[in-house]
């Protein structure tokens, strides 16, 4: 009996592996199509992200970030800030499915038929 549990311990933990790669790929080939500007449109919200949180760290003193960022993460469920909270990370969540793992191309296949 206890060589069954381990068993299905062993097999429990591969197929968690196994999910953990799928889902790494996923992000590290979205992440290739938005630095290869294959979604023009999510690149370039990609890009102004990265231009803003540029500007924030090379203008504003490090203290000042560690405070917001303090301040962000403790009082991001409460109940003022839940609802706004909640709406940002829906949307977040819906830009970054509707990046593509991978460039979709449709190809018409060529009918032999017809030209005879």
């Amino acid at each position: 009996m206890a060589v069954m549990k381990q068993l299905l311990a062993v097999q429990t933990a591969i197929s968690q592996a196994e999910g953990f790669i799928q889902d790494g790929n996923i992000v590290l080939l979205k992440l290739r199509a938005l630095m290869m500007s294959i979604y023009p449109r999510a690149s370039e919200k990609l890009a102004v992200t990265l231009l803003v949180s540029a500007l924030v760290l090379a203008f504003l003193p490090s203290k000042y970030i560690m405070l917001m960022v303090f301040l962000e993460a403790f009082t991001r469920y409460s109940p003022p800030r839940r609802a706004s909270t909640e709406r940002w990370m829906r949307r977040l969540r819906e830009w970054w499915f509707s990046i593509p793992a991978a460039p979709v191309v449709l190809e018409r296949e060529n009918d032999d038929r017809k030209r005879k």
